[in-house]
């Protein structure tokens, strides 16, 4: 499982709409708000969606003002499994011809 938190700012006006918008994406849950507009938000992995792409959809999101990535967690066995992937031939020779190392 992985799970990200976020505020996003909008106008407390447009609250409704906003949440609206976003019980439409999949994995993602609305909490709480501020009177200034500060709302609470949280996504997860769901099936068939990726974090990443409701992560750009919550910015899309009429009346989303901003989005700021308050917590993020990764599913250890998740982690693990990325750790023993092995990188491939091109994967290797893009690394050693990064501009960082030839500056």
């Amino acid at each position: 499982m992985n799970i990200v938190s976020l505020v996003l700012r909008i106008r407390p006006e447009h609250r409704a709409e906003v949440e609206a918008g976003l019980h439409t994406l999949p994995g993602v849950e609305c909490h709480d708000m501020s009177p200034q507009g500060h709302l609470v938000v949280t996504v997860e992995d769901d099936d068939g969606a990726r974090l990443a792409d409701s992560l750009v959809a919550v910015h899309q999101v009429p009346q989303v003002l901003a989005v700021t990535l308050a917590y993020e967690h990764c599913d250890l066995q998740f982690a693990e499994r990325l750790r023993t992937v092995q990188p491939t031939p091109s994967d290797t020779e893009s690394m050693s011809s990064s501009a960082c190392e030839e500056a």
